[in-house]
């Protein structure tokens, strides 16, 4: 096959957040990205990212959303698959549908995402050092992670697999700059893979445009039951011109509830004029507030964090509203209290990404 220097991307994830921190790290390096959800983005875009939603739904509803929209995607020169870095979801599933309707003809696996603590030794993925089924993410009441080794996730049917191990960002890039007919490939991984294929097939950066700061309010919603995700919302209260939504510390029995709950409040707070941004941590949640929103779509326009993608929609009145999302276990103790600044334009922009 041939490689264009800069060829289509097409990014097809399993939630949300996957989708836009796949697409987050082109747009960092200038080139243009459109989310869809459950479906493709009307408009054109060099980067195109769907989000099947499928992590939420049956092994066969995931089987069938997998299968059709990768047919969709797979004439684009560059087919990239995002997994969750903690393995959760239907993995092998998914990529045994992926990959019979991509027309590839290999796989390359590689889930490390070092800037979370999240490596990949001798095939083993771990979370912190930690095999990531005995982390605390094996234990998910949602979406455990039942596996570390990345080889029982790759269905038999698949004949020609590279598995990737890395440390670092460093190593990960070097891997995959240097894999040659990478047309040829199914890439998957996560957001360590989406900075890594940038670097690749972006390599005369442009820079991205800047974002003005807005003057109106910041609605930050915490659907997550993760403890990373209420400790950096401790930190909003004394942030001015913030609401926070929040899901209750402790997990609830009926978490669909809680989630309904925190999705209705955020969507009715939304109608009117008072907010200008939404932040969101975990797909789920943001998910939940856009189907309450009616928003299909929307574009990609940089990175707040790694892992943690702005983007912007239109609403049904002619509003525009940004869109910050990331998981709930992602990020600093500070990363939400940063990423509200960032909105609101009272911080420096975080350094530009490394060629």
């Amino acid at each position: 096959m041939r490689t264009d220097p800069q060829p289509n991307i097409a990014i097809l994830a399993d939630d949300l957040t996957s989708a836009a921190d796949g697409a987050a790290p082109f747009v960092a390096r200038g080139v243009t990205a459109l989310i869809g959800r459950g479906q493709l983005p009307r408009q054109a875009a060099t980067v195109v990212a769907v989000d099947s939603g499928s992590r939420s739904a049956t092994p066969s509803q995931a089987i069938e959303r997998v299968a059709r929209l990768t047919d969709q995607l797979a004439n684009r020169a560059v087919l990239y698959k995002t997994v969750d870095s903690t393995l959760r979801g239907h993995i092998a599933q998914e990529l045994e549908a992926c990959f019979a309707a991509s027309g590839r003809t290999s796989l390359v696996f590689a889930p490390a995402f070092p800037q979370a603590g999240r490596t990949t030794v001798g095939g083993i993925q771990l979370v912190d050092g930690i095999p990531v089924s005995e982390s605390s993410y094996g234990h998910d009441p949602v979406h455990p992670a039942r596996h570390s080794a990345l080889i029982d996730l790759v269905p038999n049917c698949i004949k020609s697999v590279t598995l990737l191990d890395a440390l670092t960002q460093e190593e990960l890039d070097s891997q995959i700059a240097s894999i040659e007919d990478p047309e040829s490939i199914l890439w998957v991984g996560s957001p360590g893979m989406a900075a890594a294929l940038a670097r690749r097939f972006v390599p005369a950066k442009t820079l991205a445009p800047s974002i003005d700061g807005i003057s109106n309010d910041v609605l930050v919603a915490i659907g997550s039951a993760n403890l990373r995700s209420h400790i950096q919302a401790d930190r909003l209260p004394e942030v001015s011109g913030v609401m926070l939504l929040r899901s209750p510390r402790t997990r609830e029995r009926d978490s669909a509830a809680v989630l309904r709950r925190i999705a209705d409040d955020a969507a009715r707070a939304l109608q009117g004029p008072r907010f200008g941004a939404l932040i969101a941590t975990g797909g789920d949640t943001m998910e939940a507030i856009l189907d309450r929103l009616d928003i299909r779509e929307f574009e990609i326009l940089q990175e707040l964090d790694p892992g943690f993608p702005l983007g912007r929609a239109g609403l049904g009145d002619g509003r525009s509203l940004l869109l910050a999302m990331k998981a709930g276990g992602f990020g600093n103790d500070d990363a939400l209290e940063r990423a509200v600044a960032r909105i609101r334009g009272a911080a420096q922009p975080l350094p530009k990404d490394s060629p």
